[in-house]
């Protein structure tokens, strides 16, 4: 790292210890590239000027000593400029700011002095951070006055002024290795709070939420952000401000989302309702950029389990919705959609299972929570969506038997039924398993075993398991436990019983080799012959009264059932 002893060195091995504006102009009328080919040549002209800044004896001469500073900075050749910070044109600017500041100087001198340093720091970020590392901190600080003083309407005509200063924090801040150092600065992030909050200059307030974006990407930096007096609600008030600029409302997007990856943040953040409604607004915008970075908030506060509960209850349900809704909104791109999927699958758990399905329910005017989910299976082309969207339905179903569930009403069980039918029916085998055991956690639920046996194909569905050559022993096994609850409640029988692929299959079974389907087959018959309906049903079916026949041979359990059911032949 270069240091200030460094430059004062290099200035005196090159000139004298000592010079006048004159100098300056003796040199400065050499050709500026030519003399930066000659490196020695170049440091001496800058230490000419350096020393000329310092030895400023009067107003007169300092004013002109800066402005020969600005018009040389004047460029955008970054090597050039760290030939200039390397001569100490920075320390040299800083000293003189700091003089004129303290000794409430002229206001042109200010605005000269932040200007000639704004220009100077365009140099590469090696130079940056040598320059942090030696005035940087100071360097704040005396710009944190300059700013209040603008804002407090000390310094007359300072626009200039105001936004060379916070340009120069925003170039800093944009250094990694700083970060942190900025944001625990005192007064820092409160003023950068205050530029954006109270100027009505709007490159001013640009350049302050850059800086403040920049800081926030640092992750330690989020707690600092989160305490800072007033941050939290300027922010939130922005969202909601229907004339503030759409540029502005995403970069306030792209803060939420920053602060939310700090776990710590996560559930400080979710107890706010003015962040949440915040952020609820800024998921409307058609503007896909904010869209994503909103719901990429949520879904980073998701990730906190405290936080389930008021993410699925906020707004009487209405941001939960608005989640569910961008999974099928159009023309959004998938990326958000999976942000939105990744964000219900956080949200959905034993103790927000039912509240989330009765806060998005089916409706004439919406599909709701648990048709959206399997569109997205059914339809969607991107594997890991549909995935996603496939594991929140089981979620949904293994959480039935939880006290949250009594929320949910019969049609919206009736349509988690229907729906994982509808997916069953694709003949997927990446689905099949994860359907038929979300099916079989259904049917345990006394109260699901009529719907189930009622919603059309679920039969067909079940039974066409027994014939599939991809379908494995787990699949039908599960199968066939379906097809036992079932038929154990007496209401259901008729339907089984008219159902002549079940049938077939039970027939099938019957002569099973597995003791466990044949098992599981004969309980069914016993069940279906008790019943006066069902009775004459499977007495008219040949193929399986022959089977049951065959069976009796073996068991007595068979031989009462064949014997029962062929009253009705």
């Amino acid at each position: 790292m270069v240091s200030v002893k460094r430059h004062e060195q290099k200035s005196q091995n090159v000139v004298s210890s000592k010079y006048h504006l004159s100098s300056y102009f003796e040199l400065s009328t050499l050709s500026y590239d030519a003399m930066f080919l000659d490196h020695d040549l170049f440091l001496c002209y800058y230490s000419i000027l350096w020393e000329v800044i310092k030895n400023a004896a009067t107003k007169a001469d300092t004013l002109t000593a800066l402005k020969l500073a600005k018009s040389t900075f004047n460029h955008n050749n970054k090597e050039k400029h760290d030939v200039e910070i390397n001569a100490g044109a920075a320390t040299a600017l800083y000293k003189l700011l700091s003089i004129t500041i303290h000794m409430n100087g002229a206001v042109n001198n200010v605005a000269t002095a932040c200007s000639a340093l704004e220009l100077v720091l365009g140099c590469s970020t090696e130079s940056k951070l040598d320059t942090y590392e030696i005035i940087g901190e100071r360097l704040l600080s005396l710009l944190v006055i300059v700013i209040q003083r603008c804002l407090q309407g000390m310094l007359k005509n300072n626009g200039s002024i105001l936004v060379d200063a916070i340009r120069i924090i925003r170039y800093f801040s944009q250094l990694e290795e700083v970060k942190i150092s900025i944001a625990k600065q005192r007064d820092v992030l409160p003023t950068l709070v205050d530029i954006i909050d109270k100027c009505e200059r709007y490159d001013a307030r640009v350049e302050a939420m850059h800086a403040i974006i920049s800081l926030s990407f640092e992750l330690k930096n989020a707690i600092y952000m989160c305490n800072c007096e007033g941050f939290l609600k300027l922010f939130t008030k922005i969202s909601l401000d229907f004339e503030e600029s759409p540029q502005m409302k995403q970069w306030v997007a792209v803060t939420f989302w920053n602060l939310g990856c700090e776990p710590v943040c996560r559930e400080g953040l979710c107890s706010r309702v003015d962040v949440l409604d915040a952020i609820k607004h800024l998921m409307r915008f058609k503007n896909s950029k904010t869209k994503e970075y909103a719901i990429s908030a949520l879904r980073q506060l998701s990730l906190e389990t405290s936080n389930r509960i008021r993410l699925v209850e906020h707004s009487d349900g209405l941001l939960f919705r608005q989640i569910v809704d961008i999974v099928t909104e159009e023309r959004v791109a998938d990326t958000i959609v999976l942000k939105a999927l990744e964000t219900l699958n956080n949200i959905i758990a034993s103790e927000t299972g039912g509240i989330a399905c009765a806060n998005s329910p089916l409706s004439e005017n919406n599909p709701g929570l648990i048709v959206t989910l399997t569109s997205v299976v059914t339809d969607n082309n991107v594997p890991k969506l549909r995935m996603i969207a496939l594991s929140i339905l089981i979620k949904l179903c293994h959480n039935l038997k939880n006290q949250a569930m009594l929320k949910v009403g019969d049609t919206e069980l009736v349509a988690l039924v229907a729906c994982l039918v509808t997916i069953a029916k694709t003949n997927r085998n990446e689905y099949r398993s994860n359907v038929f055991m979300a099916l079989k956690t259904l049917s345990e639920e006394k109260s699901m075993r009529q719907p189930m046996a009622e919603c059309p194909g679920l039969l067909d569905v079940v039974s066409w398991t027994f014939n599939s050559d991809s379908a494995n022993r787990n699949d039908i096994i599960d199968a066939m436990i379906i097809l036992s609850h079932l038929a154990e409640e007496e209401e259901n029988r008729i339907s089984l019983a008219s159902n002549d692929i079940f049938l077939r299959v039970l027939a099938n079974l019957l002569s099973s080799h597995d003791a466990i389907l044949k098992q599981h087959a004969e309980d069914i018959v016993l069940c279906l012959a008790l019943t006066p309906a069902s009775q004459h049903l499977v007495a008219r079916n040949k193929f399986l009264l022959s089977a049951i026949l065959q069976s009796s041979k073996e068991t007595d359990k068979m031989t009462t059932a064949f014997k029962t059911l062929s009253q009705f032949m």
